[in-house]
């Protein structure tokens, strides 16, 4: 095999014959091409060229993770689309789960907000308007001592009532809620990567037990036949008859120790077919067990994350508009109460309860009104977010599964189960080698003015002597890169025909003919 051979065109001029040929190196060679190529005028070129598919790619995961599964193997045909290998996709399962439960949970919001108040909600506002006019009233009526006392023990519950409804849930309540929820979801996790893996134990066994048991019964008809054909005939039943030195058949007898072999092999046999049908026996009741005890302890398991995320979306919820809005008016009630009992502050009391109804009915008329505008469009945005992080999740799990980008054969495979691969890593090598054309990057700014795609070419492939084939150039990449300081171009050359011994990456000598 030969490797770059001509950096140039070399022309010698033979006086004799008045034709041109073609050298490799420093000395002439002549061709050996099945087909001699025909040279008339011109210049021809050789360079070294690679074999290669019509189109081939480089396939990796985008992330790294675990490798679950490895869908094919070396040689496979696959596809356009076909899943080749799959990643541990838990973590993008769980997020997917997450945003999925996120976008129902905005729309929901948008759903309840859309449809208005209840009737609860109205009935709670109305009531709120007629406590206020009832303090109106009192308000009017005049100021008792018992009235005092009345008006500051309200004053103070409704401070607190409006204190702790501000506040929300106090960050050690949080902290311990969201401790819980992770120490549930934790237990949850170790426990089903527990019972999972003592149940694929048990189905192991299960699996090599029945595998003994069909090596036992095929020992057992095995040795059950022999014996009852030494019974029945009283030969050898693995080698019955010989010839004797007259060429006549004569029958193997055996004798009695010998027949005891036979009949010793047969217990043996029923006995350990007898064993391996009880080890079976037991390993599906191991089995059936796991199985039992992995359903059972996920459903405690999963019942305690349940209730630690209520107890934390209780606590989280904290107080409505209609609680915040009844805690306001309560407070404003009770401030104007006490302003009424201090004299000069009767107009300032009785304006303070005027206030209060007004804005109770100001609160009626927005419940009955419906959701504003604003809040809709603030919903819908909530909406819009969740479907886009929704996206990103359905992205983020289509990332761990790796697809033929388009039909062709599994060239290498670089992927084991359970093992580890880092983002961008060499997986799968994928060809379509329906067909094959030749690269060459031996071309520099010297030769290529030249060369023109269509210009006719004859192939020699290393590794096939003798044969030559005919094709043209395809393709010239216009741009050229640097190479051991010198500018080099890639030209792509299609066979007229193929032959069925080639392989990727053969190396081959091409010349040009230019003219």
């Amino acid at each position: 095999m030969w490797k770059k051979i001509i950096a140039g065109v070399v022309v010698v001029v033979l006086v004799a014959g008045g034709g041109y040929a073609l050298f490799r190196g420093n000395a002439a060679q002549p061709q050996a091409a099945t087909t001699p190529v025909p040279v008339d005028t011109g210049t021809q070129l050789t360079v070294e060229a690679r074999v290669v598919p019509l189109s081939s790619a480089t396939l990796s995961f985008p992330i790294e993770g675990v490798i679950e599964q490895v869908l094919v193997k070396e040689g496979d045909r696959v596809a356009a689309g076909q899943a080749l290998a799959r990643l541990d996709a838990a973590h993008q399962q769980a997020r997917l789960d997450s945003a999925e439960a996120a976008l129902k949970e905005a729309e929901t919001s948008y759903d309840y907000l859309k449809a208005g108040a209840t009737e609860p909600e109205v009935s709670a506002a109305e009531a709120q308007l007629r406590q206020a006019q009832a303090q109106l009233r009192q308000v009017d009526a005049g100021v008792t001592a018992t009235d005092l006392r009345s008006a500051e023990a309200q004053l103070e519950q409704a401070r607190a009532l409006l204190t702790r409804l501000q506040a929300g849930p106090k960050s050690t309540e949080r902290q311990a809620a969201e401790a819980q929820l992770q120490q549930a979801q934790a237990a949850l996790e170790q426990a089903r990567a527990q019972l999972s893996a003592s149940k694929t134990s048990a189905e192991l066994q299960l699996k090599q037990a029945s595998e003994a048991l069909i090596q036992a019964q095929t020992t057992y008809s095995t040795a059950k036949w022999n014996w009852a054909e030494v019974e029945r005939t009283g030969n050898d039943p693995i080698n019955p008859s010989t010839l004797d030195a007259a060429g006549k058949t004569r029958q193997n007898k055996l004798n009695d120790p010998q027949k005891q072999l036979y009949q010793d092999a047969y217990v043996r046999a029923e006995a350990q077919l007898h064993a391996a049908e009880q080890a079976v026996g037991q390993a599906q009741i191991a089995y059936a067990a796991a199985q039992q005890s992995e359903v059972k302890g996920l459903q405690a398991l999963e019942q305690q994350v349940q209730a630690a995320q209520a107890n934390l979306d209780r606590l989280m919820a904290g107080a409505d508009r209609d609680q915040l809005a009844g805690a306001r008016a309560q407070l404003a009630a009770a401030e104007a109460a006490i302003a009424r009992l201090n004299g000069d502050a009767r107009i300032s009391a009785l304006d303070a309860a005027r206030a209060a109804v007004d804005a109770a009915r100001a609160n009626l008329d927005r419940v009955r009104a419906g959701t504003p505008e604003r809040e809709l469009a603030s919903a819908r945005a909530r909406i819009e977010s969740a479907k886009a992080d929704l996206a990103l999740a359905n992205l983020a799990l289509a990332d761990t599964e790796l697809q033929a980008p388009f039909a062709g054969i599994i060239a290498e495979l670089d992927l084991h189960a359970h093992e580890h691969i880092a983002a961008g890593s060499v997986a799968i090598r994928l060809a379509d080698m329906s067909s094959w054309q030749l690269e060459t990057t031996d071309l520099t700014e010297l030769n290529i003015a030249d060369i023109h795609e269509g210009a006719p070419v004859a192939i020699s492939i290393d590794a096939l002597p003798g044969l030559e084939l005919s094709g043209r150039i395809s393709r010239v990449r216009p741009f050229g890169e640097s190479r051991q300081g010198d500018i080099t171009y890639l030209v792509v050359v299609t066979p007229d025909t193929l032959d069925a011994r080639l392989r990727w990456n053969m190396t081959a000598a091409v010349t040009i003919r230019s003219s």
